[in-house]
């Protein structure tokens, strides 16, 4: 019976030592853990290839859980206002485990430029270079090409390219197949088409006028939102010669009649892809393809009327 007691007698001694041990350097430690601070992190994950075969199949589960890394970590590093330096290297991990996830793509500008400290250039070119891979991966998203236009025209060249004027001008200049995407794209989704549309001003404080109404007029040949047809013809009562502009809608309003009498059941962007619908029996014979009836192609139809597309 006195063993145990003696067993017991000991680890009560064992216990008491490390209580004070543990008191003893308890402060110190504390002291050492305020003062110092993370100033670089370690990447922990193989290069993006070889993470797909280390996924062993289960690509989405493991672009979830680095997505999931992401969403905290970026919390953490604000808060503790150090910068995300993994933040490329977790979003290539993505892209290669599951290039067609859309959120990722929706996110990325902000991620990127949202840091403590100024975003580098370098972080603003891979922001941009994200939002392409996810118009490669998804060309249909108008949400995607809405955030790609926007970032290129508007954010990174007023924000973060000041120190390079040559290049932000170079981008607002390229902005524009973007956002007109972005319209021809926007379906239902209206609050795309109006937020694109509002990027032609780009072209006219660039001095680009005739950039600027091209934009416009490509934006109101696709868009089926009555409200922002009116707010685009509204611009370019502005900037086009009433003349022109009267032409112009008399094409537009002869293509909507044929695109609702042959094909009512689809957008005038499918339609624009399909071609005008021609009878072969009245087209056939010779002088008959210069009938705007007989057009192969809305270009070609456009000339016949009298006036580009």
């Amino acid at each position: 019976m006195k063993r145990p007691e003696a067993e017991k007698a000991r680890l009560l001694c064992v216990l008491a030592a490390c209580v004070v041990a543990i008191a003893g350097v308890r402060a110190r430690l504390v002291a050492v853990h305020q003062r110092v601070k993370d100033q670089h992190e370690v990447y922990f994950l193989p290069p993006a290839g070889e993470l797909v075969r280390a996924s062993l199949g289960y690509k989405a589960a493991v672009a979830d859980l680095l997505w999931a890394h992401i969403m905290v970590s970026q919390g953490l590093h604000t808060f503790e206002r150090r910068r995300f330096e993994n933040l490329s290297r977790l979003y290539d991990a993505i892209g290669e485990l599951d290039p067609t996830w859309r959120t990722p793509y929706l996110y990325a500008d902000a991620f990127f430029t949202f840091q403590t400290s100024a975003a580098p250039y370098e972080d603003v070119v891979k922001a941009r270079q994200i939002l392409e891979r996810g118009v490669r991966a998804r060309p249909t998203d108008a949400e995607i090409w809405l955030n790609l236009g926007q970032f290129v025209g508007f954010v990174a060249p007023s924000s973060y390219l000041d120190d390079r004027p040559a290049e932000a001008e170079r981008w607002r200049r390229e902005t524009a197949a973007m956002l007109a995407r972005a319209v021809e794209l926007s379906g239902e989704s209206s609050y795309i088409g109006w937020q694109a549309v509002a990027g032609a001003h780009i072209f006219d404080k660039a001095g680009q006028h005739e950039a600027a109404i091209r934009f416009l007029l490509r934006a109101l040949a696709v868009t089926d939102d009555e409200e922002l047809k009116g707010d685009i013809l509204r611009r370019l009562r502005r900037m086009m010669a009433q003349r022109d502009l009267a032409a112009h809608q008399s094409r537009m309003d002869a293509f909507e009649r044929i695109v609702k009498s042959e094909l009512p059941f689809i957008r005038k962007t499918l339609a624009l892809v399909l071609g005008p619908p021609v009878d072969p029996a009245r087209c056939a014979g010779p002088g008959r393809d210069e009938a705007p009836a007989c057009a192969h192609s809305w270009e070609r139809w456009s000339q016949l009327q009298g006036g580009q597309r």
